[in-house]
């Protein structure tokens, strides 16, 4: 019980499902089921039926899309909180995309047919889906904007797109940025190398501080 209490807490928490009543966050935590992930791990493939919403609880979670090259490009950053696959639960179609645990990461799974269930109670659920499909739709428009873009400037995208969920300290590898730029690492090496020679930022063993973001801002506005 008292992990249950936990649970409906932290629902209460998160965006998605701030706004349900007290009995609806009870039906969520009694019926949706917590997942433990390795650093590393898969949640699910691309391609697969999807059965489940997913809510990252701890850790993190990329979602990777897999190139006809076999490259994998990172398209998102789940973060304690983040909802993710949303719209297969709305179409009823496909996962688009690989989760992978990025560090350990606690998930809840959330079957479709309860989360369609809510939707069909919760007028405001249903709103705060749409809101936050729309948001990554906008997050996949602004990237494929900057495809053909100089890789500087992707790059440079990207550390700002993770300040937005991290603040100036962004907890990622070289590898990772290159995922999320759609670049090779060995680019990605170089580029923050001058990134770094600016004063704009500094790098540790995954971790980047960004010293000075309004830099790296101008090079896509």
């Amino acid at each position: 019980m008292p992990r249950r209490h936990d649970l409906e807490l932290f629902l209460k928490q998160a965006d998605l499902f701030r706004r349900l009543n007290a009995k609806q966050r009870q039906q969520l935590a009694s019926f949706s089921h917590e997942r433990t992930y390795a650093k590393g791990e898969t949640i699910f493939h691309q391609g697969r039926p999807s059965d489940s919403v997913w809510l990252t609880m701890e850790g993190r979670v990329h979602l990777l899309h897999h190139q006809q090259e076999g490259h994998a490009q990172a398209s998102c950053v789940m973060t304690p909180g983040e909802t993710f696959c949303c719209l297969p639960a709305l179409d009823q179609g496909a996962y688009p995309a690989t989760a992978v645990a990025a560090t350990k990461a606690r998930i809840l799974q959330i079957p479709n047919r309860l989360f369609h269930e809510l939707m069909g109670k919760s007028p405001a659920l249903l709103q705060e889906t749409l809101c936050v499909f729309s948001g990554r739709l906008r997050q996949v428009e602004e990237k494929s904007c900057l495809v053909h873009d100089p890789v500087e400037r992707r790059i440079a995208q990207a550390l700002i797109a993770l300040k937005k969920k991290f603040g100036d300290t962004i907890p990622l590898t070289r590898q990772e940025i290159a995922e999320l730029a759609g670049t090779t690492v060995e680019t990605v090496i170089r580029t923050m190398g001058r990134f770094q020679k600016e004063g704009w930022i500094r790098s540790s063993r995954g971790k980047i501080f960004l010293l000075k973001p309004d830099s790296l801002s101008q090079l896509f506005s």
